[in-house]
């Protein structure tokens, strides 16, 4: 029985542990933190749970090959409640607000109402959120892994997918917005997504949300990541935390094993490089292995432009849910920096009661920064003193403002805790501070995903979201599975798992 070391116990690293034990091969899992899940995290503060990431899990539609992943990997099974909202978000500017309602129909005819000059734009745009409703992400097996079968397959069930991008082929978000007359509309467009990102990224992601395929599995991140951990290990497979990887060993051109910080040496036949690959290359390997495109990744910064986020998170001494699932408001008369923006998220945790100690509840708030802020953050963090009073500081003047928006919290809100791009970059090794991947943009090139093989080392595979750009937990997932997919390949064997 052959070995598979993994490196990262986040999403990706659980699902190639799991179908790497199932498809027979031994398997172990080193993780830096003391907890699996990576960024797919949460903790607690005085008596508050605090949810990291997911704001609805794609994949939950039964029948689908990515909801096959999460229940093979223990994510959901019949026995998670999986919490549904009947809307994704409310902007509000100037006193005006509106809201994406899964019911189609009515966001587009309060759109409608609020700008009766934007009205075809309106149309047209939910023509294409409607047809995005239909978008299957692909997640049976690798594409070069398919044979002409696979591959009619596949262009079947991407028909949808292929015309929305068609449609909006060659422009941005920014392009987009600029279509719209009205400013909130342009705001509820960003409150999603970034002004780089594709034009198609709006109606992708609000489509998915209409179609139901997407909610809350009860108890959040650290509870999904924890039920993979305990899914992984009843197959055998073992997790090391606290186990930070310093290097891959190699000796002749091949892999043997990895080498952990504090000198001991694992042996194995292949690994697995679940982690962030600006760790991967220049840290556990030589930066020379990096492939041409993911070069381009790192050095175009306009191309592939990541982000960075300060976000803070509130005990709310009431049971009064005021802000209703999740608010975005205008934060420009509030803006500390040139890399701030001029949006705050605010979002509310009341559908998950055991959060909070009983008549209170948990807000959490983000502030998307631009990837320049990182500078400012690894400075200042050399001084903890001054770090810690820059976090306070700016925690309050959120504070403040939420307390504006919602007088209903006048006096009720206490921060529980803040954290930045370096939270991300010391407990994830996040490049830049950045809890996804690069940004595809009109500007990347015309092939998005860099190779998760490495040439020169046969027996490396990485995984995980910064190989499947822009990120997040579905590509972490599959690429988690294709990592196995793609050692059994190796191996002559069947990828059927």
């Amino acid at each position: 029985m052959k070995k598979v070391v993994i490196v990262g116990a986040g999403i990706s690293g659980l699902t190639a542990g799991v179908y790497a034990r199932k498809a027979g091969f031994q398997s172990e899992i080193y993780e830096k933190h003391s907890i699996v899940g990576g960024e797919c995290t949460g903790w607690d503060r005085e008596g508050y749970h605090i949810d990291n990431c997911i704001h609805w899990l794609m994949g939950t539609t039964e029948g689908t090959e990515l909801n096959k992943i999460w229940k093979t990997v223990g994510a959901i099974d019949d026995g998670v409640e999986v919490i549904t909202s009947d809307r994704m978000y409310t902007s509000e500017l100037n006193g005006e607000k509106i809201t994406l309602w899964r019911d189609l129909e009515r966001t587009k005819e309060e759109l409608i109402a609020l700008s009766p000059e934007d009205e075809e734009e309106i149309k047209d745009l939910m023509k294409f959120v409607k047809m995005s409703e239909k978008v299957e992400i692909p997640a049976g097996k690798p594409s070069e892994l398919m044979n002409p079968i696979d591959m009619i397959k596949m262009g079947v069930t991407m028909k949808d997918t292929m015309a929305v991008f068609k449609a909006y082929a060659g422009i941005d978000t920014t392009d987009l917005i600029n279509k719209f007359k009205h400013p909130l509309i342009r705001c509820m467009i960003t409150d999603f997504v970034t002004k780089e990102s594709l034009a198609s990224s709006f109606p992708m992601a609000y489509g998915n949300f209409i179609s139901g395929d997407g909610g809350i599995p009860r108890g959040g991140s650290r509870a999904m990541a924890f039920r993979m951990e305990e899914k992984y290990k009843s197959l055998g497979g073992k997790v090391f935390t606290n186990a930070s990887v310093e290097k891959v060993i190699l000796e002749n051109g091949k892999a043997t094993g990895i080498q952990l910080a504090d000198g001991t040496e694992i042996q194995g036949d292949y690994i697995i490089c679940a982690c962030d690959t600006d760790y991967t290359f220049g840290h556990l390997l030589d930066e020379s292995y990096m492939e041409p495109l993911m070069k381009e990744m790192y050095e175009n910064r306009k191309a592939y432009p990541v982000y960075g986020m300060f976000q803070v998170a509130f005990a709310v001494n009431s049971d009064v849910d005021a802000v209703g699932s999740e608010r975005n408001i205008d934060f420009s008369d509030s803006q500390f920096a040139p890399w701030v923006n001029d949006r705050l998220t605010i979002k509310s945790f009341a559908y998950e009661p055991d959060f909070a100690p009983d008549g209170k509840q948990i807000v959490q708030t983000l502030l998307g920064l631009t990837e320049e802020s990182y500078d400012y953050w690894v400075e200042l963090y050399k001084d903890k003193s001054k770090y810690g009073a820059k976090k306070e500081e700016v925690g309050n003047i959120i504070l403040r403002k939420v307390e504006e928006r919602f007088p209903e919290y006048k006096d009720k809100l206490r921060i529980l805790d803040i954290w930045t791009p370096m939270t991300y970059k010391r407990y994830c090794n996040a490049y830049k501070g950045y809890n996804q991947a690069f940004m595809i943009t009109k500007h990347s090139a015309k092939i998005p995903y860099p190779s998760a093989y490495i040439k020169g080392l046969d027996n490396v595979i990485l995984a995980g979201q910064w190989i499947s750009p822009p990120g997040g937990l579905p590509g972490a997932a599959i690429t988690g599975k294709y990592a196995v997919q793609r050692i059994l390949s190796k191996e002559k064997r069947s990828i059927k798992i």
